[in-house]
């Protein structure tokens, strides 16, 4: 799943570097503006914006308003096709042409999106830029947090190396400065990654001698099973027979080259279910019955806990750990500067910024319209930051290519009862518009409203549920339910986050 952080962290937003409060604030009567500062000057009310605000904050939701409402704001078209315009512009000059390269990279094809770590690229896309900037953390604080970590769980093991691992972390710790004067310190970071790295080696090492059933790949193989005999995905529109006999022989395969009782007893278990739920052993009306369900659940289980008792050296804390030490494999990663200009150097917001610095200065005969192109698009990027703010959610544009797409922007919010929200509207050439909530809760549990305009999307999607569902389950999300709505029977409180999206009464529940 994509986990972006939704807290309200767009802290720095001031009329001087946000070009969409400053528009908004311009074109507000007197009358607005006394309702948003309830009679404070502008001072105070941008001061209070700065704050964390409550979700009901009343001079945020006039503010949000007077944002969505603003004519110029309105105007602004759409992101995705903004960016585009600027690349065609890029493109006219070939001095320039090192400029669209760059941008390039902001506008990945929607077609691409299996290659494409799209986590990334919605972090990428401008609208956290100031986020991502306030939590740039000290490299090698951070770094000694990992150790001291690392040295607390290889403390418990028995493993016979784990004791010289640990007299390796012990002596690293001591050679992180604690003064700030050495931070940026070239030969300090060389040494520093250098060791750490030998440390990462060391480990490695270590895992890859570790019984089979110790890797985190057994791990998430026993975390699929489980979820696969979940009662939601054992119901007929979520199982499929062939994914489950499938999951069942990944665990065989890890417990074949183990070399433990409790693998062999596993085994043996798991080969004998294996040949229960081949089709020619099932009756008709069966799918898979509830003892052969709870039998694979408490073998599971007891493999889990198997697990959990080996040694700590081959804990998922340990390797969570490694994971982390692991990236910071060379002497910049040690470096806050190096770190903070790859954040500016991967965000469109900082690229664009860098852009109009370097296209003011040529004399270029696109110049103009370029200059024109940027500055719509950060305003657009700053109309995103300001709604995220006030909305205290995170609203952005969908910076993907596509050819449908003439529109589309996502918004994604954390209710207080821990439900995740999640809400698409895009506007397709030959469907018209397309709104789409998802609702996640209980970690796992998904439910999926669809809106279209178009009866021959909505065939479409249908044929395409029971992919989806098999595309759901194989990340281990259960989708509860999928339901495709009525042409203009869109639900006026959709944007209201605390309303759950099963209790919603029109549409039809897609079965496949």
């Amino acid at each position: 799943m994509i986990s972006i952080n939704t807290d309200k962290k767009l802290n720095i937003i001031l009329p001087n570097t946000n070009k969409a409060l400053k528009k908004t604030l311009s074109d507000a009567t007197p009358q607005e503006l006394d309702v948003i500062t309830k009679g404070k000057d502008l001072k105070s009310i941008i001061g209070s914006l700065l704050k964390e605000s409550s979700q009901n904050s009343a001079s945020d939701k006039t503010l949000l308003s007077l944002v969505k409402n603003n004519p110029t704001l309105k105007d602004l078209g759409s992101a995705s096709q903004n960016i585009k315009e600027l690349l065609t512009s890029l493109k006219s000059d070939k001095n320039l042409q090192h400029v669209e390269k760059v941008l390039q990279k902001f506008m990945p094809d929607m077609k691409d999106v299996k290659n494409t770590d799209v986590k990334s690229t919605l972090k990428n896309s401008g609208v956290f830029l100031e986020s991502k900037l306030a939590d740039v953390k000290e490299p090698q604080t951070q770094l000694k947090n990992l150790l001291t970590q690392l040295g607390d769980s290889l403390k418990k093991s028995s493993n016979p190396s784990a004791k010289t691992i640990q007299n390796k972390v012990q002596d690293l710790l001591k050679s992180i400065p604690n003064t700030t004067s050495s931070k940026e310190n070239p030969k300090l970071q060389e040494n520093l990654s250098k060791s750490t790295q030998d440390i990462v080696k060391n480990i490695t090492k270590e895992l890859k001698n570790a019984d089979s059933t110790t890797t985190k790949e057994f791990t998430q193989k026993l975390d699929k099973l489980q979820h696969l005999v979940d009662p939601k995905n054992l119901e007929k529109t979520n199982f499929k027979q062939e994914t489950l006999q499938s999951s069942i022989k990944n665990v065989i395969s890890t417990l074949k080259s183990s070399y433990t009782q409790e693998s062999s007893t596993a085994l043996s278990s798991l080969n004998k279910i294996l040949e229960q739920i081949k089709p020619e052993n099932l009756s008709s009306k069966e799918i898979v019955d509830k003892k052969t369900t709870q039998d694979i659940k408490n073998i599971v289980q007891d493999l889990k806990t198997n697990v959990a008792k080996s040694d700590s050296i081959y804990s998922n804390d340990v390797k969570s750990i490694l994971k982390e030490l692991s990236k910071l494999n060379a002497p910049a990663k040690l470096s806050p500067e190096q770190n903070i200009k790859e954040i500016l150097n991967n965000d469109l917001k900082a690229v664009l910024h860098k852009a109009s610095e370097e296209v003011s200065k040529t004399q270029s005969p696109a110049q103009t319209e370029v200059l024109k192109n940027i500055d719509k698009l950060t305003l657009q990027i700053d109309y995103y930051q300001l709604v995220s703010h006030l909305s205290n959610s995170s609203s952005l544009y969908i910076p993907f290519s596509w050819e449908q797409m003439q529109d589309g922007e996502v918004s994604i919010k954390h209710s207080k009862d821990d439900k995740f929200y999640c809400d698409i509207e895009l506007k397709l050439k030959d469907y018209g518009e397309l709104n789409v909530r998802l609702t996640l809760y209980d970690k796992n549990q998904l439910n999926i409203n669809i809106h279209a305009d178009s009866d021959d999307f909505k065939e479409i999607m249908k044929e395409a549920i029971p992919e989806l569902r098999a595309a759901l389950i194989d990340i281990q999300i259960t989708p509860r339910e999928i339901r495709i709505h009525e042409k203009n029977t869109k639900n006026t409180t959709t944007s209201v986050y605390n309303e759950i999206a099963q209790d919603l009464e029109m549409g039809f529940e897609v079965r496949g």
